[in-house]
């Protein structure tokens, strides 16, 4: 999959997923600004980042939002889910795809740390 110009930059050797079956399978999307190379403090808006990073993502193969199917999401703190959950609402307003959160013992992964939340998607290929 092409790296989008909207989204972080990638560690070397990671991509932002892969196509097969029909599908696009994304990992480690994180609330990190593209601009900044910085994850914002506040869970809301490092949700409604990773929101974005993964709109950017999914865009660079063709895709929307729309063609999400199924959302793991990885969090350092469970108190954070609810942040997490308001900006997901405000993303997904309508027939939201499955979503599921883990809780784990470290979000964060260079570049940038910080990380309240870690998304792994499956989406339908365009």
């Amino acid at each position: 999959m092409p790296q989008s110009p909207d989204a972080p930059e990638r560690m070397a050797g990671m991509v932002p997923g892969v196509r097969a079956g029909g599908f696009l399978f994304l990992s480690a999307i994180r609330g990190r600004d593209p601009a900044t190379n910085r994850m914002p403090d506040d869970p809301y808006e490092q949700a409604c980042q990773a929101l974005r990073n993964l709109e950017a993502v999914l865009a660079a193969s063709g895709a929307t939002l729309r063609h999400v199917v199924k959302v793991t999401l990885y969090l350092h703190d469970l108190e954070k889910r609810q942040a997490f959950h308001q900006a997901w609402m405000a993303f997904f307003p309508e027939d939201p795809p499955a979503r599921l959160a883990v809780g784990v013992a470290d979000a964060n992964a260079a570049p940038g740390g910080n990380a309240h939340y870690v998304l792994d998607v499956i989406a339908l290929a365009p």
